[in-house]
C-alpha cells in the first residue's frame, strides 16, 4: 500500500506555516449558524434582492435553496452555476428560519448571477402547503420577467436541483407554461427513498396546485400510483424535463429503475445524464484562509461532515482510540461538524482527546483553503440501502476534496462510485464500519511505513 510521493495541484498553497499543537476547542468558537445570523442577514439579503443587471440572462436556474444559506445543496447549485459559464436569473427562498448564512460562500456564483429574486415564502422541507406558496410567488416572478421582455420568456433553458423538490414543481409550470425552454433538471440525491431505502413520504393536498401539477404531466398522461411529494417531484421530472442529471451513475440506475411505467421509464433514461458533485478552480480554494493553525509534528487528518448517523468517521476515533499513545502522538483527527459538545462527549469517553479535536463548521471557503493545508482527507460512504444493488449515494464533499490536491482516505462501501475509482483519486481505501481496518491504516501512517 505504498503511495507515490503527494504532488499538489498547480495553483494551491503547499505550505503550512510553523505550528503548535493544540487542545480541543470545546467552547471557543460559535457555529456559522450561531454567528451569522443576527449581524449579516439583513444587510445581505437586502442586497441580493437588487438585480445587478436590467438585462435578461440567457438562463434561469430555480434552486429553493441557494447560497448565501448554509446547505450543502445550495452550495453546489452555485458551483453548478459558476462552471456554467453564462450569466443566470436566479429564483430562490428565503430561508434564514432553518438555515445560517454564510456570506463568503456568495463568491461561488458571484458575478455568473444577473437578476435574483428570493422569495419569502414559508421554508419547508416537503410541506404541500409550503411548495404551494412558493409555486405562487415563483410563476409570479416568472411573469412580471418575462413581462419586462414584452411578454416574451427571454430563457432559452432553465436549471433546477432538489433536494429541495419544490424546486421542481416550480420549474415543471414554467416549463407547461412557456415550453420552448429547454429544462434540465438534477437530483442530488433520490426523492422518494431516503438513505436506508425506505419511502420517504408527505401527503399532498387536492387543491389548485394539483390540478395543475396534473396538467403539466405532458402526453403519456400517467400520474404516480401515490399522492406522495417526493413521488410527484420525481414524476414532473421524469414527464417534463428535456436532461435529467444525476450525481452518478449508481444514483441513475436505482432512481430509474424504481419507474414504474416502462414508457416513462425509457424517456427518462433517453434524457439522463450524469454530472459528479462539481469541483471549482483553484483560486477559490485561495480566498479566505481559515483561522486555524496545524501542527507540524503530527500527520492531520481532516474529516468536514456530521459525526452522528450512520456516515461518520466513528470508526476512525474507535481506531485511534486502540493505538498506543508513541503512535498516537504523531497523529491528529481533526472533526469540523455540526454538534462539538457531543462529539466532545464522545472524544472524552474513548479519552482520545491527546489527538482528536473537535471544531464547528467553517465558512465554506475556509473549508477549501483549509481542505489544501491538511496532510489527509477523510471521506465516508454511506451503507447500502437495503433495496439497492449498487449504493447509488456519492459525497458531495467528493467534488471539494478533488480540488484540494491532498490525498484522500476513504472509508468505502464496495459497490459505491468512491470505491471504483481510480487508486490516483481515492490514495488509501478501507471499508466502512471496519474500526479494526482504521486501525491499521493509523498505525502505519503513524510508523511511517505508508507515507503521504
Amino acid at each position: 500500500m505504498l503511495l507515490r510521493a503527494h504532488q499538489r495541484r498547480p495553483g494551491v498553497r503547499p505550505g503550512r506555516p510553523a505550528q503548535q499543537s493544540q487542545p480541543s476547542t470545546k467552547g471557543r468558537r460559535r457555529s456559522l449558524t450561531d454567528t451569522a445570523q443576527s449581524t449579516t442577514r439583513p444587510e445581505l439579503i437586502d442586497s441580493l434582492v437588487r438585480d445587478r443587471c436590467d438585462e435578461p440572462a440567457d438562463r434561469l436556474v430555480i434552486a429553493y435553496c441557494f447560497t448565501p444559506y448554509v446547505d450543502t445543496s445550495g452550495t453546489v447549485m452555485a458551483k453548478r452555476v459558476r462552471l456554467l459559464g453564462e450569466p443566470v436569473d436566479v429564483i430562490q427562498n428565503e430561508m434564514s428560519t432553518i438555515r445560517g448564512i454564510d456570506p463568503g460562500v456568495e463568491a461561488v456564483a458571484g458575478d455568473r448571477i444577473r437578476r435574483r429574486a428570493v422569495l419569502p415564502t414559508p421554508t419547508h422541507f416537503s410541506s404541500w402547503p409550503s411548495i404551494r406558496e412558493w409555486c405562487e410567488a415563483g410563476q409570479a416572478k416568472v411573469d412580471q420577467w418575462v413581462g419586462d421582455s414584452g411578454g416574451t420568456a427571454p430563457w432559452r433553458s432553465m436549471y433546477s436541483r432538489s433536494h429541495f423538490v419544490a424546486s421542481h414543481y416550480l420549474a415543471a409550470l414554467v416549463k407547461d407554461t412557456y415550453p420552448d425552454i429547454e429544462w434540465e433538471a438534477e437530483f442530488s440525491d433520490p426523492c422518494s427513498r431516503d438513505a436506508n431505502g425506505a419511502v420517504r413520504f408527505a401527503p399532498v393536498e387536492h387543491d389548485a396546485l394539483l390540478r395543475r401539477v396534473r396538467s403539466a404531466v405532458g402526453p403519456l398522461e400517467v400520474e404516480p400510483d401515490v399522492e406522495n411529494v417526493f413521488a410527484w417531484a420525481e414524476h414532473l421530472v421524469w414527464s417534463r424535463a428535456d436532461r435529467i442529471v444525476f450525481t452518478n451513475a449508481n444514483q441513475l440506475e436505482y432512481m430509474i429503475g424504481l419507474i414504474p411505467d416502462p414508457q416513462l421509464r425509457r424517456r427518462a433514461r433517453e434524457r439522463a445524464a450524469v454530472a459528479h458533485h462539481p469541483t471549482l478552480p483553484p483560486r477559490f480554494y485561495e480566498l479566505d484562509r481559515a483561522d486555524q493553525e496545524l501542527e507540524t509534528d503530527r500527520i492531520n487528518i481532516g474529516y468536514f461532515g456530521n459525526f452522528d448517523g450512520k456516515q461518520s468517521p466513528v470508526d476512525v476515533v474507535r481506531g485511534i482510540s486502540a493505538l498506543d499513545m508513541n503512535l498516537r502522538r504523531r497523529l491528529a483527527l481533526h472533526i469540523y461538524t455540526n454538534d462539538t459538545e457531543k462529539l466532545d462527549e464522545y472524544i472524552e469517553a474513548l479519552d482520545v482527546a491527546d489527538c482528536v479535536r473537535a471544531h464547528p463548521f467553517l465558512p465554506f471557503l475556509q473549508f477549501l483553503e483549509l481542505s489544501t493545508r491538511m496532510d489527509l482527507l477523510l471521506i465516508v460512504d454511506h451503507p447500502l440501502a437495503t433495496d439497492a444493488d449498487n449504493n447509488p449515494f456519492l459525497p458531495p464533499k467528493w467534488g471539494d476534496f478533488a480540488g484540494s490536491g491532498t490525498p484522500v482516505w476513504g472509508l468505502l462501501e464496495e459497490s459505491s462510485v468512491l470505491s471504483a475509482m481510480d487508486p490516483e483519486a481515492i490514495r488509501f481505501r478501507t471499508p466502512i464500519e471496519q474500526s479494526t481496518a482504521a486501525a491499521q491504516l493509523l498505525s502505519q501512517l503513524a510508523r511511517g511505513v505508508i507515507t503521504l
